[in-house]
This record gives structure tokens, C-alpha cells and sequence, in this order.
């Protein structure tokens, strides 16, 4: 995925994009993106469990800085999956929150897809709200299809993200 990323994106900074080969990465959303410990506060989960490396792409105000109509915070990938990830930890409405969210990461995907060819890829967009520790799953919901439909995108709402 690299290769086709750095080819659409060739002015793309190196600290756009991290190289990660840990089990357990957790990250906490500020700018520009915290790495940090389980002990210390986190946003994102992301467990490797294939153990083979993974790409932490810095989306908003790096990779999509002059791109209009909103973008997503993150773009993680292997060699076999992409996750579009937008975390929303503003105290508020999360109705609101979640539709901003979907726009970003439809407006992130339709920015990425017009310059890569992701077949042979797994496509999922996943919208991060704060929880404690525990997965969030999208319901059936009307724009659940939507996504899938559109854009072949699983859309999921969660805080942890695993690489099988």
C-alpha cells in the first residue's frame, strides 16, 4: 500500500506517515497524533496481530492539507487492509459528531480512491467516539448500507482496530 500512496501523494512529508511494528499501539488524538502507553490516556486501540508491519498515515492537515469538504484523521493500512479512522473526542452531541465524522471519512475516501486502485484491499471506515475500553459496533443502519454500497467501505464505530 505504501508504494501506491507515496505514488498519489509524491509530496507526502515523512512525518506523515509512521512505519509500526508493535503488538499494541495506542494512540491519543491531538496534533500532531500521540503515541503513548496502555497506562496513560488513549483514544485508539490498535492490536497487531499478524506481527507484521502496519502504517500510520497522519491524514488531516498532512497528507489532505488543501482538500476541501473535511477530511479524516487517520488512514491505517498492511498489506491487506485499510482502515479510513476518525476520532471525535469533543464533549457534545454525538449524533452530531457521527455525522460530521461520516462526511469526513466519505470525503477522504473519495479523495484517496480518485488516485489509488485499493482492489485487492479490505475498505473499512471507522468512526472512534469516546468509550472505555470496549468495541462499538455500527448498528444496520441505513448509512451502514450506504457506505458499503457506495463505496464498498465496511463502516464500523469503534476503538480498537486489529490487523489479523
Amino acid at each position: 500500500m505504501i508504494p501506491r500512496l507515496r505514488e498519489a501523494f509524491p509530496e507526502i512529508e515523512e512525518n506523515c506517515l509512521k512505519t509500526i511494528t508493535d503488538k499494541h499501539t495506542f494512540v491519543f488524538e491531538s496534533n500532531p497524533v500521540l503515541f503513548v502507553t496502555v497506562k496513560e490516556p488513549w483514544h485508539l486501540h490498535i492490536e497487531n496481530k499478524s506481527n507484521d508491519e502496519f502504517y500510520f498515515v497522519q491524514n488531516d492537515d498532512c497528507v489532505m492539507k488543501k482538500v476541501k469538504g473535511g477530511q479524516c484523521d487517520y488512514v491505517i493500512c498492511n498489506n491487506k487492509d485499510v482502515f479510513f479512522t476518525e476520532v471525535k473526542v469533543a464533549k457534545g452531541n454525538q449524533a452530531n459528531h457521527r455525522k460530521d465524522a461520516y462526511s469526513q471519512l466519505e470525503n477522504t475516501f473519495k479523495h484517496y480512491s480518485s488516485l489509488i486502485d485499493f482492489n485487492p484491499y479490505s475498505l473499512n471506515a471507522v468512526v472512534c467516539l469516546p468509550s472505555k475500553r470496549r468495541i462499538i459496533k455500527a448498528s444496520a443502519s441505513t448509512k451502514r448500507k450506504e457506505f458499503k454500497d457506495l463505496y464498498k467501505l465496511n463502516l464500523i464505530e469503534s476503538n480498537y482496530i486489529s490487523f489479523e
